[in-house]
C-alpha cells in the first residue's frame, strides 16, 4: 500500500487529483535550459543571468525571450529563438533527462491509491511527453491529462495551465494539490485556487540552484 500522508499533499487530508509541473518537478530539466536559454540569448547578442532564468522559470520560453528582449532594447524574431533553444536544449539532453525521484514517487503512490494526476506544464508538448516517456512515467498521466502552453491562451503566471487541468481530471481545482518547483509556478497554482507544495524543500530534490543565484 503505498505510503501517502498529508504532508505529501501540503497538509491536505484528501485532495481530489495531483497536478505536477513537468520541468524541474518531475524531470531535472534546470540546468540543460539554462544553458540553451543562455546560448540562445547569447547568439542574438542579448544576455540571460542566472537569477533572470529562476526569476523567469515556469513562463513560456517565448515570453522569457521577450520579456528579456524588452528590457535590453533589442528586436530578435522571438519564434526563430524558441525553436533555437528548442534545438539547443534537445540536444543538450539527448539521452533524456533525470527523473526527480520524490516527486515521481509521490505520483507514482497517488495513481497507486485511486488518486488522479494530471501534469501542468509550460513546456512544448511533444518535449514534455518525451522526457515523461522516457522514464514510464507518462502512462500515469494518460495522453488526456498532460497539459501544456500549446493548449491555453496564457501560460504561468495565470492560472489558465493548472484550471485546464483540473477540468480535465473532473474535479473542483480548489480540491486539488499542485507540485511545483518556480515561484510564477507557484503563483500560477495558487490563482487556479490549488493547494501548492514547493518541491524544492522535499527530501531527495536533487538541486538547490535556486538557493545561490547571482545577484
Amino acid at each position: 500500500m503505498p505510503e501517502l500522508t498529508a504532508t505529501s499533499f501540503g497538509g491536505v487530508d484528501a485532495p481530489a487529483a495531483l497536478v505536477f509541473d513537468c520541468d524541474g518537478t518531475l524531470v531535472d530539466t534546470m540546468g540543460a535550459f539554462y544553458l540553451a536559454d543562455r546560448k540562445t540569448c547569447e547568439e542574438v547578442g542579448m544576455t540571460m543571468s542566472k537569477k533572470q532564468f529562476y526569476d523567469l522559470a515556469g513562463v513560456p520560453i517565448r515570453e522569457i525571450f521577450r520579456i528579456l528582449s524588452e528590457e535590453q532594447g533589442t528586436s530578435p524574431d522571438l519564434d526563430a529563438m524558441a525553436a533555437r533553444c528548442k534545438e539547443l536544449a534537445d540536444d543538450i539532453m539527448k539521452h533524456g533527462p533525470a527523473l526527480i525521484e520524490p516527486v515521481a514517487q509521490i505520483a507514482r503512490d497517488a495513481v497507486a491509491a485511486g488518486i488522479p494526476v494530471a501534469v501542468a506544464s509550460s513546456g512544448v508538448r511533444d518535449t514534455v511527453r518525451a522526457h515523461l516517456d522516457g522514464h514510464g512515467v507518462l502512462g500515469a498521466f494518460y495522453t488526456l491529462h498532460v497539459v501544456t502552453c500549446e493548449d491555453v491562451e496564457f501560460g504561468k503566471p495565470a492560472p489558465d495551465l493548472y484550471l485546464l487541468a483540473a477540468k480535465k481530471l473532473g474535479v473542483d481545482p480548489t480540491r486539488c494539490v499542485a507540485y511545483e518547483d518556480a515561484e510564477l509556478g507557484m503563483e500560477s497554482a495558487r490563482r487556479a485556487g490549488m493547494v501548492v507544495v514547493d518541491v524544492r524543500k522535499l527530501a531527495g530534490y536533487p538541486c538547490d540552484d535556486y538557493l545561490d543565484v547571482e545577484e
